[in-house]
Parts: C-alpha cells; sequence; structure tokens
C-alpha cells in the first residue's frame, strides 16, 4: 500500500499543522497508510501547542520522489504546495479557501467548507464516519479553530465552528478556552529572537492573479509595536523579496489581535496605489490603516482578486 503523505502550505501555520495531523489520522481509520509531513519550519504558537498535548512535530520535506501520493490540507493553489507537486499523484484535498490553479490527471477526492479552518472541516468528516477524536487531538482541533478564528474574533467564524469547540472540549476538557487562546496568542507574539526575513515570511501567502504573481503576508500578535518599530527594516525586506521573487505586489499586515487592527506595510508606489485604490485610504510613511480587516482569507484576498483581474 502506498503511503499517502499529508502536506500543508510552504508557510505553516496552526490550522495546517493541525490538520495535517488529525487528516493522517482520519486516513489511518480508513485504512490508508498516511503521515503528515512539513513543509517549513513552525511557528511558536504551533510549537506551544504540540507541546502542551505532547504531539511530535512532523517530519520536514521539501520533495518527494514522482508519483508519490499526497493529501493537501489547508491550501489549493501551485505557488502555495510542495515545490515538485507536477510529478506527484494529488489523493485529496480537504481545505476552507477559495478554490485555486492546481491540476490533476485523475478525479480526486475534495471537500472544502466555508469553515474558520480546515481542521473544522476535517472533525465534521470525522464525525460522518462515527470516529471519536482522543484527548490529544480534541485539544488540537479546538487550538486551530481557536488560532484561525483569532479566539471568535475573525469575521470567518461560524457559528459550527463555536459548536465544534464546545463538543470537542467534552473529550479536550480544557479548563478555561479563553485563558488557553490567550497562551496560545502569547507564545504566537513572541518574535524578539527571529531575523526580519523571518518575521516576514512567518505566515504568507502567495498567489497568482491575471497573470500576476502577489505576495500577502500577516504577523497576527498581542504586541504590534514589536514589528511597528522595526518598520524600516520590514520596508528593505519586503523591497528585497518583491525584487528576487519578481513579484507584482507585496505587502505585510500586522494584526492587533486585542484591538482587532490592521495596521499594513508596504514598499513602492505601485502597491501604495493599490491599497489605496481597493480601501479607499491613505498610505502614510509607508503604512497604510486597513481598520478591522484582520481576516486575510475574508477581506483582503477577494479584493486583492477581484482588483488584479480588472488591471
Amino acid at each position: 500500500m502506498d503511503k499517502i503523505h499529508v502536506i500543508w502550505h510552504q508557510i505553516p501555520d496552526t490550522d495546517a499543522t493541525i490538520s495535517s495531523i488529525v487528516f493522517a489520522e482520519y486516513l489511518k481509520y480508513k485504512w490508508k497508510k498516511a503521515a503528515p509531513y512539513k513543509l517549513g519550519n513552525l511557528n511558536n504558537e504551533t510549537k506551544f501547542i504540540l507541546n502542551y498535548v505532547w504531539v511530535e512535530d512532523p517530519e520536514t520535506i521539501k520533495s518527494l520522489p514522482a508519483w508519490s501520493k499526497v493529501a493537501l490540507v489547508d491550501h489549493n493553489e501551485r505557488a502555495q504546495t510542495i515545490e515538485n507537486i507536477a510529478d506527484l499523484e494529488i489523493h485529496s484535498i480537504v481545505d476552507h479557501h477559495k478554490i485555486g490553479n492546481l491540476e490533476t490527471q485523475n478525479p480526486i477526492f475534495i471537500r472544502t467548507e466555508k469553515l474558520c479552518s480546515t481542521s473544522s472541516v476535517i472533525y465534521k468528516m470525522m464525525k460522518e464516519e462515527g470516529i471519536k477524536p482522543n484527548k490529544e487531538h480534541a485539544t488540537l482541533i479546538i487550538s486551530a479553530i481557536l488560532s484561525d478564528s483569532l479566539h471568535f474574533r475573525s469575521p470567518t467564524t461560524q457559528d459550527e465552528d463555536k459548536f465544534i469547540v464546545e463538543e470537542l472540549n467534552e473529550i479536550a476538557k480544557i479548563p478555561n478556552i479563553e485563558e488557553y487562546a490567550m497562551e496560545m496568542f502569547k507564545a504566537k507574539s513572541d518574535l524578539w529572537d527571529i531575523s526580519i526575513e523571518e518575521l516576514i515570511k512567518i505566515d504568507y501567502k502567495e498567489f497568482e492573479v491575471n497573470g500576476k504573481k502577489l505576495w500577502v503576508g500577516s504577523v497576527e500578535t498581542t504586541n504590534p509595536n514589536y514589528s511597528l518599530l522595526r518598520k524600516t527594516e520590514i520596508i528593505s525586506g519586503l523591497q528585497k523579496i518583491k525584487k528576487e521573487a519578481w513579484l507584482d505586489f507585496i505587502m505585510l499586515s500586522v494584526i492587533d489581535i486585542l484591538k482587532e487592527k490592521n495596521t499594513t506595510i508596504l514598499w513602492d508606489e505601485a502597491d501604495f496605489k493599490v491599497i489605496s485604490d481597493i480601501f479607499w485610504v491613505n498610505v502614510l510613511d509607508n503604512l497604510a490603516d486597513l481598520w478591522s480587516r484582520i481576516s486575510r482569507k475574508k477581506q483582503v484576498i477577494p479584493e486583492l482578486t477581484a482588483y488584479f483581474n480588472k488591471n
């Protein structure tokens, strides 16, 4: 039996990591040989969660032998996945984002839903199959939902996500969900020992729209001043990345989780114009106040996609 390599996007966030772990378990229940793998380093929030539940960090891979089987979780864009995806056999896709530009040679299983996390979708699949997660996996799924929803602050949050957390906590028995979420966000905000390049790339998505390459980064934190005080370094880093990757657009949003506020850092006049045209804001000293747009998936990417499809 061929192993199914469950992988997530190149810059792993908490939901991507956890959805790979729990989907691999789901596949095992379905009598498949499967294991989770990561394509990049974990952020501090994810490390905190895996340590909390004593779950091992998945093995890192950069590519796989031709015709290896892969299951993609939390993404379905060519620019975001494993580098030699064209040589691989896609077994399945489970996601909660818009449908991207991947092509397959054969029909595959695809499950996408309008929920705040891919882990929410996978839990629904488990429930439909009568699979009851153990305490560790229940805690992981709760953590992924809290992370992607910013403890239900994000507009991507659905009532069903909240219900799933309540239902799973009957197994996980986390004493205080709000306090646990704050501990997660505290770990996520611990950025003192990382380089500017690591800070900029801590959570980014690359997209192709109408032949244009877009790069949208995000730093979710309870201490936004740490990043904003390094604005000059960040601007230089954005310039370097845009030139080296031949990007048409790049931005980095610093998201204040507690105040639900988005301050976006931009590099050049071309990117200033894009943001000004889309959101009707002024860019001052390379900063744009995008107010309460804290969801990249729901409040930023759709607007950018529509803009570049017209321009």
